[in-house]
């Protein structure tokens, strides 16, 4: 079956709004479809997707007999402190390394040392919403920013003052993860990591000299058959929770609340009705924070039918899957009562994502809160513009 090729509109005001009804069109056209302005094979399906994830035939990174061009969104080597971050990045790596780095990793970020963060949460949650009750403000700035950023900071054992520094750090280096990236962004993400770099660099020293009951602490001194890991591990895995855990949260929380006053869905009704963790997979399924990932293909293969060949790049789009309606009957409307909330949006296999009880445990404290109150849009929110990393520039609301 001959690739149909197309020029992915991820720079068109309109779709960046509403991807959905394009990405169901290409879709519905083929499986996997070339975006000529890229070079990327986008794959569009649940099942392709879902097979993607969990295939050894695909890697996150370059093949080992390969020596082309990178391609994709950006070169990151050449920005030296973003690659720095980014080089023993979990979603970089494969194999045995990938392995004995994330077994190191998971024994200092447990389920039950995420679940100690519940009472944090919770009250966190509350006194931000109070302080807002009966006025207009952003949901974004003025609730689920420093709301998620406080929890990423306890985590990891950052300093309050701080909290503002790593929310601009985030925001600059995501800028980076988009299909095209301008200098502008990449410059200033190659600042960010820089500062964020040495930073942590720091704060790692001052934590083996004192270690505290707090993430940092923890990846500094957790061991597995005399096996360490290196500062450079460790700033690599921080930057990778601060970015993936609160960047999601906050567009989760946006995303969701938007999509759910827009279809007139009633917040009280779905939170006395329904469980809290079904309604955040629901709305993490239908208007993802994360839209796609790439991969690199290491052998010839299909996908559903479709012939790629070996070295050649694919984009698995995350939001087009989780509107699969071979997947989940009547994809593009909300519903609460399926019987599957099988979303691809935390990944799968050997890359599922490590900070998926985090998330949960963030969104369903959130939600439980927003969900208990009368909230209102004041104004249409805006999109950031970004099609990768899918948010709002800010939502006007008001309990």
């Amino acid at each position: 079956m001959t690739i149909p090729k197309i020029l992915f509109p991820n720079e068109n005001k309109e779709f960046i709004e509403d991807p959905y009804p394009y990405l169901k069109e290409i879709r519905e056209q083929s499986p996997v479809v070339l975006d000529e302005s890229s070079g990327l094979q986008l794959v569009t399906r649940f099942s392709g997707v879902k097979d993607i994830q969990t295939s050894k035939n695909f890697s996150s990174s370059p093949p080992p007999d390969y020596d082309g061009e990178s391609g994709g969104v950006i070169n990151p080597q050449d920005y030296d402190y973003f690659w720095k971050t980014e080089e023993f990045s979990l979603l970089n790596l494969e194999g045995e390394l990938h392995g004995d780095l994330r077994n190191l990793v998971a024994k200092a970020f447990s389920n039950r040392q995420v679940q100690e963060l519940r009472p944090f949460m919770e009250t966190k949650s509350t006194k931000l919403l109070e302080k807002l009750k009966g006025e207009e403000f952003d949901l974004l700035k003025d609730y689920a920013q420093p709301y998620s950023i406080a929890v990423i900071g306890r985590l990891l054992g950052v300093s309050e003052d701080m909290y503002d520094k790593f929310l601009d750090w985030s925001n600059s280096i995501v800028k980076m993860y988009d299909l095209k990236v301008s200098k502008k962004s990449a410059e200033e993400a190659e600042t960010a990591a820089r500062e964020f770099y040495e930073y942590t660099y720091n704060l790692i020293d001052e934590k083996i000299k004192d270690p505290q009951d707090d993430m940092i602490s923890r990846l500094a001194t957790v061991s597995e058959n005399d096996q360490k890991l290196s500062k450079h591990q460790i700033i690599c895995t921080v930057i990778l929770l601060l970015n993936a855990g609160h960047e999601a949260t906050v567009n989760t929380i946006g995303n969701s609340i938007v999509a759910l006053l827009k279809n007139n869905i009633d917040l009280k009704e779905i939170h006395n009705n329904h469980s809290v963790k079904d309604i955040v997979e629901e709305l993490i399924r239908y208007d993802s924070p994360l839209q796609f990932f790439q991969r690199w293909v290491l052998e010839d293969t299909e996908i559903e039918g479709v012939e790629v060949k070996k070295h050649t790049k694919v984009a698995i789009l995350l939001g087009s899957a989780n509107r699969d309606d071979r997947a989940f009957e009547k994809a593009d409307e909300i519903n609460f009562d399926r019987e599957s909330f099988n979303h691809t949006s935390f990944g799968g296999g050997v890359h599922y994502c490590l900070g998926a009880h985090l998330a949960r445990l963030e969104l369903e404290v959130s939600f439980n809160n927003l969900l208990s109150e009368d909230i209102e849009l004041v104004s249409n929110p805006v999109r950031t513009g970004a099609f990768g990393i899918r948010g709002y520039q800010g939502i006007k609301v008001k309990i």
